[in-house]
C-alpha cells in the first residue's frame, strides 16, 4: 500500500511483486490513479469475511437440512407426520410438486436422523 505512482500497469505489477512477493494479487491490486492519467498505484484489497453458517442440528451422524430448501420442506412434512410410509411420501411428493426420488431419500435420511429402523406400522 504505497502512494507512489507508476507510468504503466506492467511496471506497477512488477513493483508489487518485488515489494509484496509473487502472490501479491491475493492482497493487493493495481489500479489507475485517475481515469485517463496513465498513472498506476498499488492498493490493498478490502478484507472480506464470509458470514458464519448457522449451526445445524445433528443426530445419529446425520445433519438436519438448512431451513428454506426443498429438503427442509420434506423434513417439515415428516416431522408433522412421523408415521409416514414410503407409499405415503410418494403420494405427498407428487401432490406438493417435490421430486419423488429426492423425497424418498429424505424419508430414509430423516428416519436415520430420528433413530427409526425397521418397518413402521401404518
Amino acid at each position: 500500500m504505497t502512494t507512489q505512482t507508476y507510468t504503466s500497469k506492467k511496471s506497477a505489477q512488477a513493483a508489487a511483486r518485488r515489494i509484496h512477493g509473487k502472490d501479491y494479487a491475493k492482497r493487493f491490486e493495481v489500479q489507475e490513479a485517475e481515469l485517463g492519467t496513465g498513472e498506476w498505484v498499488i492498493l490493498e484489497k478490502p478484507v472480506t469475511t464470509a458470514a458464519p453458517k448457522p449451526a445445524r442440528e445433528e443426530q445419529n451422524g446425520v445433519k438436519r437440512p438448512a431451513p428454506g430448501g426443498l429438503c427442509a420442506a420434506v423434513w417439515d412434512y415428516l416431522d408433522a407426520h412421523p408415521g409416514t410410509t414410503a407409499k405415503q411420501i410418494r403420494e405427498a411428493a407428487e401432490g406438493k410438486g417435490w421430486n419423488v426420488n429426492n423425497a424418498m431419500c429424505e424419508l430414509y435420511t430423516w428416519r436415520k436422523f430420528n433413530g427409526i429402523s425397521g418397518r413402521v406400522k401404518a
